[in-house]
């Protein structure tokens, strides 16, 4: 690798929205990204963003508790492959949005496309856990894994790569002793907070200690904040690439961070560039202002500020949607059996809707979930205060 600089290229979020669909469609990547970012691809020795839904023609959508469908038909491809995309990430929560068959339909287009990915497979034993770059006589891992939000792939069903702290942490341990950096792209953390919560920053820190050199969550749609931990890069939110179609907090989710890693014989040097949603197509920014990028990273350890915005974007879900699923729908179902305790029996299966049940096995079963409505319950009781 003597002289030779190479270029890794990481993108947050992408997925074709209804309004630049055709421009995905007939591959114009000047028009959806711009020359400049254009250029940086083009110059980049691999890329990778975070495929944020999944591509496919099918209307069977998987049923779920929260959040959107999200898909794009297939021949949107070309304009991922025109850009120059090496790999695309698939561990995140709308992989199974349309089931198996989205998924896989997802991973046959990337296939024929010449495309890779990482961070999902046809069925659990078939997850495509990592894929390795080789530069000169370097070799580089990136690793894929989302939190866990609803559906768990098995045997028999598709699925992302979720995060079991052993089996994960175990897994980074070996993956570094044959590479020589170690790339982890997380999805996860708090939606439209630009701060690590509690849950994100302590995986964080225990995957850069078994090995990982450079970790960056995807999933808020905003930019976070960074720190250095025991020698290795932490990123805690690289915001969209182009994932047009957020109207919420528009502020904080048209604006992105692309990643760029240059390799060179003894070092590794990171560089971010500020990118810009405006309208349906992305722009690259000629400020590149960093100021509030350092002053939010400057504050990763006050805990009480960022537990208090952390209480501002997720008190009002929380105490709207996640508790309507502990509520049930019969309120004196309690009083009735006591009165009429055989008959109660038979009808407290029924005692949710199919909305609620759902709700509740996605507390159960989603990281995010659990640890909002924890946080929320920490902040409401006096005595944690």
């Amino acid at each position: 690798m003597k002289d030779k600089i190479y270029r890794i290229i990481i993108g947050g979020d992408l997925l074709p929205s209804s309004a630049n669909i055709k421009l995905f469609e007939e591959g114009n990547i000047e028009a959806l990204f711009g020359k400049e970012l254009c250029q940086l691809f083009a110059d980049a020795d691999f890329s990778i963003v975070n495929l944020e839904g999944v591509l496919t023609e099918s209307d069977d959508r998987q049923e779920k508790a929260a959040g959107p469908s999200l898909k794009a038909p297939r021949k949107t491809i070309k304009g991922i492959y025109e850009l120059g995309v090496k790999a695309v990430a698939l561990a995140n929560n709308h992989v199974t949005d349309y089931g198996s068959l989205g998924c896989c339909n997802t991973i046959e287009t990337l296939k024929n496309s010449g495309i890779q990915y990482v961070g999902a497979g046809d069925s659990i034993s078939n997850i495509q856990k990592s894929l390795t770059i080789e530069f000169g006589d370097q070799k580089i891992c990136i690793y894929n894994v989302s939190e866990t939000f609803f559906v768990v792939p098995d045997e028999k069903t598709a699925g992302a790569n979720l995060y079991d702290e052993w089996i994960v942490l175990n897994e980074i341990k070996k993956l570094k002793e044959k590479h020589d950096y170690l790339i982890v792209i997380y999805h996860g953390g708090a939606e439209y907070l630009p701060y690590p919560t509690p849950q994100t920053r302590t995986r964080f820190h225990r995957m850069a200690e078994c090995g990982a050199d450079f970790i960056t969550a995807q999933h808020t749609h905003c930019i976070g904040c960074e720190e250095w931990y025991h020698g290795s890069y932490l990123l805690y939110g690289q915001g969209n690439f182009l994932f047009a179609g957020q109207k919420k907090y528009p502020r904080l989710t048209k604006e992105g961070l692309v990643t760029e890693l240059l390799f060179s014989e003894n070092d590794v040097k990171i560089k971010h560039h500020i990118v810009n949603i405006v309208g349906n197509v992305l722009q690259y920014d000629t400020a590149q202002d960093f100021t509030s990028f350092k002053e939010r990273s400057a504050r990763i350890d006050d805990q009480d500020f960022i537990m208090d915005e952390f209480m501002k974007i997720k008190v009002d879900d929380v105490m709207t949607k996640f508790l309507a699923g502990l509520k049930g729908q019969y309120p004196f179902r309690r009083l009735l059996s006591k009165l009429f305790p055989k008959t109660m029996k038979k009808f407290v299966g029924r005692s949710f809707t199919k909305r609620q049940t759902l709700l509740n096995y996605f507390i159960m079963r989603s990281d995010r979930a659990r640890e909002d409505m924890l946080a929320i319950w920490q902040y409401v009781l006096p005595t944690n205060r």
